[in-house]
């Protein structure tokens, strides 16, 4: 019998495929921006389970756009907070917290029982980004991860048997994590159309200082269109775009 507090998901979803949510696991890296919305969405549309990994914690420029961000938080480990905030939501959600992030010693039990994992790790954890999505593979498991474009979106799905990460950003699959160090995931491999303000000065510019201007609307579209492409593809109704391709949506 479905949950009262689920009962609005019926006629967009059968009884069947709320169930089917219910016994569903996500694991998500990253409990920022895209993370953390992720993961309040999917808790409020049944999923049963949630692994969550990040080693950071919430401080006062979180707040304008993060989930589990607020004046209250500001010091807390985020996936503690982020926990809290969900279990307020549905006290029944199954939640394994990763307090020191994803790494190569514990990716293998991340993304052991997942049926789908979400990169949310930040711009400049690529070599972490490499680390989960290789473990995903291993474990034929699909790989989404979204970015916030100022007022748009961008979403990548990446197939256990399409592209790799390493391939789609132009580096060697067989480089080592060591030789990874200090590479990022550059922001123009998401879209070829970035907003008219992000321009290749200003891009370079915010890299180096390590701060990337954006703002909630953008990480609240991403993680509605990853969730959405998500939730569809887990429930066989339609396959997201494979990366190469992918799912943009950008207002100016």
């Amino acid at each position: 019998m479905i949950k009262e507090q689920f009962i609005r998901n019926i006629g967009i979803m059968t009884e069947q495929e709320v169930e089917k949510l219910h016994s569903t696991t996500i694991a998500i890296a990253g409990c920022g921006c895209i993370g953390g919305f992720s993961a309040e969405l999917l808790t409020r549309m049944g999923v049963g389970t949630l692994y969550l990994a990040d080693p950071d914690v919430f401080d006062v420029s979180n707040i304008n756009r993060q989930c589990a961000a607020t004046h209250e938080t500001i010091g807390q480990r985020k996936v503690a907070a982020l926990k809290k905030h969900l279990l307020s939501i549905n006290p029944e959600l199954e939640v394994q917290c990763y307090s020191e992030g994803i790494n190569e010693a514990n990716v293998d039990a991340f993304v052991q029982d997942a049926d789908y994992v979400i990169d949310a790790i930040d711009y400049f954890a690529f070599p972490e980004s490499v680390i989960l999505q290789r473990a995903a593979r291993k474990k034929n498991v699909y790989v989404t991860t979204a970015v916030a474009l100022g007022f748009g979106t961008s979403v990548l799905t990446f197939s256990p048997s399409g592209m790799k990460l390493e391939e789609y950003v132009g580096i060697s699959t067989e480089a080592s994590i060591a030789d990874l160090r200090g590479q990022i995931f550059p922001p123009t491999g998401y879209s070829k159309n970035l907003p008219s303000y992000a321009t290749e000065e200003k891009i370079t510019e915010w890299l180096q200082d390590k701060t990337i201007p954006t703002i909630s609307v953008g990480q609240a579209l991403g993680p509605g269109a990853l969730v959405s492409q998500l939730v569809l593809h887990l429930l066989n109704r339609k396959n997201p775009p494979i990366v190469p391709k992918r799912f943009q949506l950008q207002f100016e």
